[in-house]
């Protein structure tokens, strides 16, 4: 893991997972989740393979667990985006399609995207999920009581 890599980890461990923590979600790095009332909210950080960006991965699970085609019986603490059928990425527009968030040169030198600082990035990974990623996760779990 290059140096680039460790500080986007540190700077996103220390302040988007305090940021999650405050708004009562549980786990650990990349996997963390919050359980409602049966209701799960799932996050996932996941890095590019070759380095200098990485993008965040919205799912949940209802009480009945439709939304999961992996493993239904996994308890909310083990649950992960990727067992569910329905993801989204974190500032993706409409949250439809894919959004990454850039930082640094990939291992072949190039740069996906431009560029972020990490503490720009952590302002703006914070108020997505203020504002796209929670209200997205209401708007699910209110389908599933209709």
């Amino acid at each position: 893991m290059n140096i680039e890599r460790k500080q986007m980890e540190s700077e996103l461990k220390e302040y988007c997972i305090s940021f999650l923590r405050e708004r009562g979600f549980k786990g650990s790095f990349p996997n963390l989740y919050k359980e409602t009332k049966g209701f799960v909210c799932l996050i996932n950080f996941q890095f590019f393979s070759s380095g200098g960006s990485f993008c965040i991965n919205l799912s949940y699970a209802e009480p009945n667990r439709n939304n999961v085609y992996y493993k239904k019986e996994t308890e909310a603490k083990k649950l992960k985006a990727s067992q569910t059928r329905k993801r989204v990425r974190l500032g993706s527009e409409n949250l439809e399609g894919d959004n990454w968030f850039s930082f640094g040169k990939t291992s072949y030198g190039e740069f996906r995207g431009n560029p972020t600082s990490p503490s720009e990035l952590i302002e703006i990974i914070n108020n997505l999920i203020t504002n796209q990623a929670e209200l997205w996760w209401v708007t699910k779990n209110e389908k599933t009581k209709s």
